[in-house]
């Protein structure tokens, strides 16, 4: 007996060594080429008014048509550059597409909710004399300050998530089954977070589904189309699989009795690998810069019916 337990200790201690070894010689996934932009550098490039833009003047010159882009650090392109960023890129193609002076001025700020949206659009983003107003939406832009996912993003800025360090953390393939284990109750806490996020009793959503309808009140009033584009959680499965599809379908119902066009981002992003749309992984599920040049396309095309081209009709 004792003799077949030592073999067993020694066919899982030697087991386990060829697991680490393998963990620790395996090729790692090879990074996009595309380096994510460091903390330092992802807040910079600030105008006067303080939003991540080149210098805009209210006024708007003869012959130009804007843009008003509000949202939150997705369209403020936290990780990105500047010129990657989804407002920069669609401005750029809509003055190459349409062969008109466009301008997409951003007034996006991280952490921005629905309501603070709408407030800013009612003081700052009607002066700029917009022919279209865009509403980057993404699913934590309704909750409230105490919510469950507020403090989550709160604790996400203080620190990388991930599992306490333990003094078996020298050991990668400790490591590996520990943060394993981690991220599968986390993602079920988080999905479970957003999920109430959006009850129908929550305050958060009550607030943004309101604030939803103060912007296109708003919109209405001046003769502005309104444009939503909701965007996924990047850091989960774009499949069938994707958990907050019901979450996307509630948002757009919202939008659309706003009186919003609505663009549903995760269609564009369907069966892609979530690890190429975001900017590092788990540590940042900001979307990367092929993220943005895929919602830049979705959201032109969008455009393209909503503010028709010189010379041809609008659509029925």
């Amino acid at each position: 007996m004792r003799k077949e337990v030592a073999l067993l200790a020694g066919s899982v201690a030697a087991t386990l060594c060829l697991a680490e070894a393998a963990l620790r010689l395996w090729p790692r996934a090879a990074r996009a080429s595309y380096a994510p932009v460091g903390a330092r550098r992802a807040y910079r490039q600030q105008n006067a008014a303080g939003y991540r833009d080149v210098p805009r003047v209210p006024a708007k010159p003869p012959g130009v048509r804007r843009v008003v882009s509000l949202g939150d650090s997705f369209a403020w392109g936290a990780g990105v550059e500047l010129d990657d960023a989804y407002p920069q890129r669609l401005e750029r193609a809509l003055r190459r597409t349409r062969g008109e002076e466009w301008e997409v001025v951003n007034l996006a700020r991280p952490g921005m909710r629905t309501v603070d949206q709408a407030d800013v659009l009612r003081r700052e983003g009607f002066a700029y004399a917009p022919d279209v107003v865009l509403v980057g939406y993404v699913l934590n832009d309704s909750e409230g300050r105490t919510s469950e996912e507020a403090r989550r993003a709160e604790e996400w800025r203080e620190g990388p998530p991930g599992p306490s360090p333990s003094s078996w953390d020298r050991s990668l393939l400790v490591r590996t089954v520990r943060h394993r284990l981690w991220a599968t109750a986390e993602n079920r806490r988080r999905i479970d977070g957003f999920r109430a996020l959006y009850a129908a009793d929550a305050a958060g959503w009550r607030a943004g589904r309101q604030a939803l309808a103060d912007m296109g009140a708003q919109c209405r009033t001046r003769g502005v189309p309104l444009v939503v584009a909701v965007f996924p959680l990047f850091g989960n499965r774009l499949d069938e699989g994707y958990p907050f599809a019901a979450l996307h379908e509630e948002v757009a119902r919202a939008a659309a009795a706003a009186g919003a066009r609505v663009v549903d981002l995760l269609p564009a992003y369907r069966d892609l690998r979530w690890e190429l749309l975001v900017v590092d992984g788990a540590r940042d599920e900001h979307p990367s810069e092929l993220a943005h040049r895929i919602a830049a396309n979705a959201i032109l095309a969008a455009l393209d019916d909503t503010v028709p081209r010189p010379g041809r009709a609008p659509p029925p």
